[in-house]
C-alpha cells in the first residue's frame, strides 16, 4: 500500500501533469480565441450537457475539454496519494514533533486537501452551473425560479455629473425588489457590479441596449445649405432604449471555491512566515528535510 502511494504521489508525476494541464489550456485557449462565439455558448450551460449537444458535433475543436478533464482527474489522484503518504509519515512522529511544528509540517498536507477540494469545486462549477436571464420593467410582478414571487419595487438610475464629458449618461442603476418568503416581505438592492445572493442564487443586473436610428430632418426655417442634410437626410440620432435584466446564477462550485481560496492564502502565509522568519525556522526547515526523505 505504501509502495503504490510512494508511485502514484511522486512529484515528477504531478509536475508533468502540471505540466501536461498547461499545454492543453493553452490550446484550448487558441481554439477558444479563433471560434469564441462557439465556445462562448457554453457560458451559463452545464458544461456535459453542452459537449454531448455541441461539442460532440464539432470534435476537430473540442477534442482537448475531455483531455483536460482526464489530466486534471490524474493530478487529483496524484496530489491525494502524495498528501495522504505525508499524513502517514508526519502522524506517528506528531509527540516527538510537538504542536507547533507538526503543525507547521502538516500545513502542506492542509492545503493540498483544500486543493482536491477546490478541484471538485470546479467539477461542480462546470457539471451543475445553471443560467437564465429574465427581462423587467419597474413595478413587474415576476417569478424567478429558485428565488419565487419577486415584484420590482423601484428603478432608479443615477447620471454622472453635468460637468462630466459624460454629463446626462447613466452611471449606475439600482433596482429594489421585494421577496415574499414565508409571509415575510425581504428588500434586495441589486445594481451593476453589486450583485445580491438570495437562497442561494446569484442575482446580477444586466442589460441590452436597443438603439434606433431616426432621420433628422432640417427645420424648414433652417437657411443653412446643407444640401448633404436636406436632400439626403444623412444626419441621424440614436435613441437608446435599455432593456434591463435579471441574470440569475446558481452555481454550487463557487460556494467552496471562494472560502477555499482564502483559507489557502492565510494558511500558505502563515507557512512560508513559520519557515522563513519564525525564531525557530531552522528547525522546522530540518524536521522538513527529515520527513521528506524518510
Amino acid at each position: 500500500m505504501k509502495r503504490l502511494l510512494e508511485i502514484t504521489g511522486d512529484l515528477r508525476y504531478a509536475f508533468r501533469l502540471i505540466l501536461a494541464s498547461a499545454v492543453i489550456m493553452a490550446i484550448g485557449s487558441i481554439y477558444a480565441s479563433i471560434h469564441y462565439s462557439f465556445f462562448n455558448s457554453m457560458n451559463g450551460v452545464p458544461l456535459i450537457d453542452w459537449y454531448m449537444t455541441k461539442g460532440v458535433e464539432k470534435l476537430s475543436i473540442t477534442w482537448w475539454i475531455p483531455l483536460l478533464f482526464f489530466s486534471f482527474s490524474l493530478l487529483g489522484i496524484n496530489t491525494f496519494a502524495c498528501t495522504l503518504n505525508r499524513i502517514m509519515s508526519l502522524v506517528p512522529r506528531r509527540k516527538n514533533l510537538g504542536t507547533k511544528r507538526f503543525s507547521v509540517l502538516i500545513s502542506p498536507s492542509v492545503i493540498h486537501i483544500l486543493f482536491l477540494g477546490m478541484l471538485a469545486g470546479h467539477f461542480l462549477s462546470f457539471t451543475a452551473v445553471t443560467q437564465e436571464k429574465i427581462p423587467f420593467s419597474e413595478g413587474d410582478n415576476i417569478y424567478l425560479n429558485g428565488i419565487g414571487d419577486v415584484k420590482v419595487t423601484a428603478l432608479r438610475n443615477e447620471f454622472f455629473p453635468e460637468s462630466s464629458m459624460l454629463s446626462r449618461r447613466i452611471k449606475q442603476t439600482t433596482v429594489s425588489i421585494s421577496i415574499n418568503d414565508n409571509g415575510t416581505d425581504i428588500t434586495k438592492n441589486i445594481s451593476f457590479l453589486e450583485p445580491a445572493v438570495i437562497k442561494g442564487t446569484i442575482v446580477q443586473l444586466d442589460m441590452e441596449k436597443k438603439k434606433d436610428n431616426r432621420i433628422e430632418k432640417p427645420s424648414p426655417a433652417d437657411e443653412t445649405c446643407n444640401k448633404e442634410k436636406k436632400f439626403h437626410y444623412a444626419d441621424t440620432t440614436a435613441q437608446v432604449n435599455p432593456q434591463l435584466y435579471f441574470l440569475l446564477t446558481r452555481d454550487p462550485g463557487l460556494f467552496i471555491l471562494l472560502p477555499g481560496f482564502f483559507i489557502v492564502i492565510i494558511i500558505m502565509g502563515w507557512y512560508f512566515y513559520q519557515t522563513n522568519f519564525s525564531k525557530n525556522n531552522k528547525d522546522f526547515m530540518e524536521n522538513e528535510n527529515e520527513i521528506i526523505t524518510v
